[in-house]
């Protein structure tokens, strides 16, 4: 070979090799509010070493729990400017940008877990899916991850719909969580999670819920001792990314983000029935008092103030409609 051609070689390995690695500092950041060992934050850890896998490295995503890249609305306000990759958490929070959202955060308004999985997977919202991707830039990438039923957790007892009256409970800054609450009479208080344990602790508030693992992991029960089971909520967790970020990555990236995030939803979900019930048996054997209530008579009660939810907070007729035919 001459001298010329093993330079041009040389020059042409070197492009490659340069190629090569910019396709490998594709580094996507996923956010969280939740803590480090939070379900979610193991799940995007399972789903980030899954990404690494089908891209052959040329995709890489960093897990950052515990709201380090800021509060749910502030991660989705990046994902939409494009200035934030990824975010993962309750569909819910999407509500600020598409009112359809916020149903998630009403008040019974699924049947169980599986009924709540299975519309966000159904036609309806994959409808709103498609919606948020074109018209606010946010992409979901699977929104079937379980976040467990919630349930209160109190420094003094609930034991009935009637103890809801005029009691300060912290809820998420969404309007499906605070006029739902405050239709049923109690002090709903918009907090941020980040200051719901010192606001409980210092009796800012006297109640919050979340699902059993949640509240178990987060130490909640060593300041409010009573938990009742009302499993008034079934929320889905969702994978999100930035639209714009979305479509600078090759159609095999996409696919590769798109299967790591269902290929994980079976793992998370399984671990999440698991975290609850040993949540619970710990908390029961720390002393912390366990009511159980007539789930039919509470969801009868808030699915009476649903039609008054729906005219305040905006629901879409076709939504409405779909959540009410499921119903039993």
């Amino acid at each position: 070979m001459s001298k010329v051609s093993k330079i041009t070689a040389f020059a042409l390995g070197s492009t490659l090799l340069l190629a090569g690695a910019a396709q490998a500092q594709t580094v996507l950041k996923a956010g969280l509010i939740d803590p480090p060992g939070h379900i979610d934050v193991q799940a995007t850890e399972r789903m980030a070493e899954r990404v690494a896998e089908l891209t052959n490295g040329e995709v890489t995503m960093e897990v950052y729990p515990a709201a380090q890249l800021g509060f749910a609305n502030d991660m989705l306000s990046g994902l939409k400017l494009g200035t934030l990759e990824m975010f993962v958490g309750g569909t819910t929070w999407l509500g600020a940008f598409d009112t359809d959202f916020w149903i998630s955060g009403t008040l019974y308004v699924f049947n169980d877990q599986e009924q709540a999985r299975a519309m966000h997977e159904g036609e309806i919202f994959s409808g709103m899916a498609d919606r948020l991707a074109e018209e606010e830039g946010i992409r979901i990438l699977a929104q079937n991850w379980d976040r467990g039923p919630r349930n209160f957790i109190s420094t003094t007892p609930v034991r009935t719909i009637e103890d809801l009256e005029g009691l300060k409970i912290r809820v998420p800054p969404q309007e499906s969580w605070i006029e739902n609450f405050t239709l049923a009479g109690a002090a709903a208080t918009p907090m941020p999670l980040s200051e719901t344990f010192t606001g409980l602790q210092q009796g800012i508030v006297e109640a919050t819920e979340q699902a059993s693992n949640w509240l178990y992991a987060n130490k909640y029960h060593t300041i409010a001792p009573n938990l009742t089971r009302t499993k008034h909520n079934y929320e889905e967790t969702g994978v999100m990314i930035s639209e714009r970020v979305y479509q600078s990555l090759t159609e095999e990236q996409q696919q590769a983000l798109v299967t790591a995030a269902q290929e994980v939803a079976g793992w998370h979900n399984e671990q999440v029935v698991a975290q609850i019930e040993e949540a619970e048996a710990a908390m029961d054997g720390e002393g912390v008092t366990i009511e159980d209530v007539d789930i039919d008579n509470w969801k009868e009660h808030f699915r009476g103030e649903f039609d008054a939810l729906v005219e305040i907070v905006g629901y879409s007729p076709e939504l409405v409609e779909a959540v009410k035919a499921a119903w039993e």
